[in-house]
């Protein structure tokens, strides 16, 4: 199986941390070491990761980057286990169930808590209160090691079917003059986001047109003109070079002569991804249903 691998610029990407300032701590500390391509080109490993976001969490918790650097591997993470904390919400009990319902592989229960808790409470507040942090604590757990990635993959792809089901119950009126594409741009993976607006807009009557992942732009277009929809939706999670972005960006801003596009995610966040006023920027499922009530 091939071993990922990391430039400095993804560690600057996860951390937040300037490369310049990596490559110090790696010449005065000998924090990381890097390793080298048959090209020789640097590269880090998941373990540079892990130890780079565990470095990271404990200097934004106020330790020395000199104290780290007089620890052992075994002792940063010691420390950052200490430190590492999940608030106490009203869900905590269930999150914690459901932790270890997913380090046992026990897709059923996962699945029977996951209905449960829907029949009590919407689709947004389910991922709101459980969800996100539930993920949140996965990743701390990875960090640490005391979770591998497979468990994390195991509930994203059950979660990911639980709300493809949960779509596939919604109604629409096979006539309804309320129509959404939704789409994945080319490099883009991550669906929860996305699936969940699709929900949200089924719920609201439209009739959408989910085209999945990976799906080069101007495929797009075919079906824009073709459907002629209200509402077009995408996000952006995964890193885009300049050139790509620049063309999606295009595309995108021809749809809103006719179309409201809306468009989320982490990615934009960063000052290189910038869209004008005529496409609605959104960050929560809140700020959806908000824009929907007023249209």
């Amino acid at each position: 199986m091939t071993k990922l691998r990391y430039s400095i610029k993804d560690l600057e990407n996860f951390t937040q941390i300037k490369a310049h300032t990596i490559r110090i701590w790696e010449q005065r500390y000998g924090l990381l070491s890097p390793k080298r391509s048959n090209t020789n080109i640097r590269y880090y490993n998941e373990d540079d990761l892990k130890k780079i976001l565990n470095i990271n969490f404990l200097y934004t918790k106020g330790y020395k980057i000199s104290k780290i650097a007089s620890l052992s591997e075994v002792e940063i993470i010691n420390a950052s286990k200490a430190l590492i904390h999940v608030d106490k919400g009203e869900k905590q009990s269930e999150i914690d169930s459901l932790t270890m319902n997913i380090l046992e592989f026990d897709g059923a229960k996962i699945n029977s808590f996951l209905d449960a808790e829907l029949s009590k409470s919407s689709i947004e507040e389910l991922y709101q209160s459980v969800i996100l942090p539930l993920f949140e604590k996965l990743g701390k757990l990875w960090l640490v090691n005391s979770i591998d990635i497979i468990h994390e993959h195991y509930f994203s792809n059950i979660f990911k079917e639980f709300l493809i089901s949960k779509i596939s119950t919604l109604n629409v009126k096979s006539d309804s003059p309320k129509r959404a594409i939704l789409f994945l741009h080319a490099n883009e993976e991550h669906e929860f986001s996305i699936l969940l607006y699709y929900y949200i807009l089924k719920s609201s009557g439209y009739s959408c047109y989910y085209f999945g992942q990976n799906v080069p732009i101007k495929e797009i277009g075919v079906a824009f003109s073709q459907i002629k929809p209200q509402i077009v939706a995408t996000t952006f999670t995964a890193k885009l070079n300049e050139k790509n972005f620049a063309k999606i960006k295009k595309s995108l801003l021809h749809f809103s002569e006719k179309s409201q596009v809306i468009v989320s995610g982490s990615q934009l966040n960063n000052s290189d991804y910038t869209f004008s006023k005529d496409i609605m920027q959104i960050n929560s499922i809140t700020q959806l249903k908000s824009l929907l009530g007023s249209n």
